[in-house]
């Protein structure tokens, strides 16, 4: 096995160069794209170059990224590089596992300084809002709940040790959801993409039951609405052949409804199925990330829940719904206004932060939000 590795390398080191040349004077002809589909990000244009541009070097390090990002075929050489990786039994790509036929995200590693801030925030915004019912609800990522995937002798950051830091660092009064033990007694099912770092609807409905532990799944028509997902893990490594299921569930008891978006559009369903036909099918869930949005259900609850979140409670949402009058979701990625006016207008009495952990340990936002 190693002496056809090392004939694979001095192949791959032989003809490398030739294809190098080809492929500048092929660039040079061709005209620049704008955006790699397989990537999801925008491309390098060609440089303009001016004698201060090539003197401090600039000029050249933009042309290194257009002919790295403008290479032709180069989506057919990204899909080979992870081919011939894992030909090579290559286990890990751009900090991705490859798990037979699942990537895994490994666990970022938190910005202490950027964390530290955001703790406080979400602890003085609880302690100057004692009249509401605070609740965490930190989501594990995959690399944790089904770390048996994982490759055999994997060095994966311990993420269990990163959530339980930042329980110990929350206000006693705020509600911590600890949801690794509802996910863990399911890690064999499909409770997490297998091309994309977020979690299943299955995945949050588990999750959901720490909540609520009388939700059944027999409260929700399920219904599949792709069978060919294929998620940012999957276009980061370059994967070939995998690829997922979205599926909706549908709370057969759930009453009339309409959603506010940010810029007051009003919509009548939290699903947007324009994106099915995208390459971010993942926004099917509430139309993708938003600044603001505000969901009114038609039914009896008294309560009004303001959520602080990222992409993971997108999928989550659609379990809430009959919990409460009318939920205002928040991204302090996107939102920069006066979030006591939302809750003044909104006669909010729960507040709730759901995060993936991986994001949250990242995040630099929620604390300008909650005015820290």
């Amino acid at each position: 096995m190693k002496k056809y590795q090392n004939l694979v390398k001095r192949t791959i080191t032989l003809i490398m160069p030739f294809i190098l040349i080809l492929g500048l004077i092929v660039n040079l002809i061709f005209p620049d794209k704008e955006l790699s589909l397989v990537e999801n990000r925008s491309l390098q244009k060609f440089p303009e170059s001016d004698k201060a541009s090539i003197i401090d070097g600039s000029f050249e390090t933009k042309f290194s990224s257009w002919f790295a990002d403008q290479f032709v075929g180069r989506n057919g050489f990204i899909h080979l590089r992870y081919g011939l990786l894992k030909l090579l039994g290559q286990r890990k790509i751009n900090n991705i596992y490859l798990c037979g036929s699942q990537l895994i995200e490994n666990s970022s590693l938190p910005d202490q300084k950027q964390l530290a801030r955001n703790l406080k925030a979400i602890n003085t915004f609880s302690e100057n809002h004692t009249d509401l019912k605070t609740t965490f609800l930190l989501v594990p990522n995959a690399v944790s709940v089904q770390n048996n995937r994982l490759p055999y002798l994997s060095d994966e950051t311990n993420q269990n040790q990163i959530m339980d830091s930042i329980y110990k660092k929350l206000n006693k009064k705020i509600n911590v959801v600890d949801v690794r033990n509802n996910l863990k007694e399911h890690r064999d099912d499909y409770i997490y993409y297998n091309s994309d770092h977020h979690w299943t609807s299955l995945g949050a409905f588990y999750a959901y039951q720490k909540l609520n532990d009388s939700a059944s799944l027999d409260d929700y028509k399920q219904m599949v609405v792709s069978t060919n997902f294929r998620g940012t893990l999957a276009n980061g490594t370059g994967s070939i052949g995998i690829e997922d299921t979205i599926n909706i569930f549908v709370n057969k008891n759930l009453n009339d409804y309409y959603v506010q978006e940010s810029d007051n559009k009003i919509e009548g369903s939290i699903y947007d199925s324009s994106y099915i036909d995208s390459e971010n099918q993942y926004s099917v869930f509430l139309g993708g990330n938003k600044s603001i949005q505000r969901i009114e259900m038609d039914n009896d609850s008294k309560r009004h829940l303001l959520l602080f979140k990222d992409s993971y409670a997108n999928t989550f949402v659609q379990f809430l719904m009959n919990d409460y009058r009318t939920i205002t979701i928040v991204d302090p990625r996107y939102y920069n206004d006066n979030i006591d006016k939302v809750m003044k207008d909104d006669l909010i009495t729960d507040v709730m932060y759901l995060y993936n952990t991986n994001t949250f340990v990242e995040d630099s936002s929620l604390a300008d939000v909650l005015g820290e």
